[in-house]
């Protein structure tokens, strides 16, 4: 039986998730759910006993229908934030992401093989601070140390 690592204490829950960051044609894929008005890395929950590049290369086949592999690994970054009334105290793990086969990229929104809940976008790096994304440190961690390279402009 597979188990998401999550566990909830009265309005407190404990999540352990796997996030990708795809950089495609100097787009990064961003996703929503269609009732919040922010956007996250792609990604879910890690499971019990499956470790994290595991986790991300089957939450993409899950949500987008896409082949995915690990480049490398990014960071860890915990997070502590407030969601429909329950605290988060989120521990994730960041992952460098490459789409196997075509993805086309467009930042017009669009649905994965999971049905319409989540709504999927590229958006342009140069446009990153136009748009509110969570956690809120994630542009701070995009924008120093090793992830920077990763979204320079530069070819």
């Amino acid at each position: 039986m597979k188990m998401d690592i999550k566990f909830t204490v009265g309005q407190q829950r404990f999540n352990h998730r796997a996030a990708a960051v795809i950089i495609k044609d100097g787009h990064l894929l961003i996703h929503r759910n269609v009732r919040d008005e922010f956007w996250a890395l792609p990604g879910g929950r890690i499971q019990l006993m499956e470790n994290g590049e595991a986790a991300i290369v089957r939450e993409i086949k899950e949500e987008l229908g896409l082949k995915a592999e690990v480049t490398r690994f990014l960071s860890v970054h915990e997070n502590f934030f407030t969601y429909e009334d329950v605290s988060f105290h989120e521990v994730g793990f960041y992952y460098e992401v490459t789409i196997l086969g075509d993805m086309a990229v467009t930042t017009e929104e669009f649905f994965g093989v999971e049905g319409e809940e989540l709504i999927y976008r590229y958006v342009p790096i140069e446009q990153l601070e136009t748009v509110k994304l969570y956690p809120e440190k994630l542009m701070k961690m995009i924008q120093c140390g090793e992830w920077s390279p990763l979204f320079s402009n530069e070819e």
